[in-house]
């Protein structure tokens, strides 16, 4: 990981491709925790039908000197926006407690 400027005074952590590898049974793990949460919460398909929705980290390519968003845990389980957002803090608190930072992204209207 890599602390990085993205625009004046806001700086984060940039995750590398090598930080991606060591950390990948967790990023596979919190699909699964994902969608357990989703089960609990009821299973319903409620929201805007959005395309993209994941957890999102920064990543920094190799030579590069900006960072991006990258997805890393998609929502493939379910199309709506507002069941996807209420059920997925469970993964993100997973991916903390292992190291990773990451951000619910809503994606886009489909």
């Amino acid at each position: 990981m890599k602390e990085v400027e993205i625009w004046a005074g806001k700086k984060v952590m940039a995750y590398q491709d090598a930080d991606l590898v060591e950390k990948m049974p967790y990023i596979k793990a919190a699909e699964s925790v994902w969608y357990q949460s989703w089960l609990d919460n009821g299973g319903e398909d409620v929201g805007s039908c959005c395309g993209g929705k994941a957890i999102r980290i920064y990543y920094l390519g190799k030579g590069k000197r900006n960072v991006v968003e990258k997805s890393i845990v998609p929502c493939s389980f379910v199309q709506g926006n507002v069941a996807a957002a209420k059920s997925v803090a469970p993964a993100l608190e997973f991916l903390a407690a292992n190291g990773i930072v990451g951000e619910y992204y809503d994606g886009w209207m489909d």
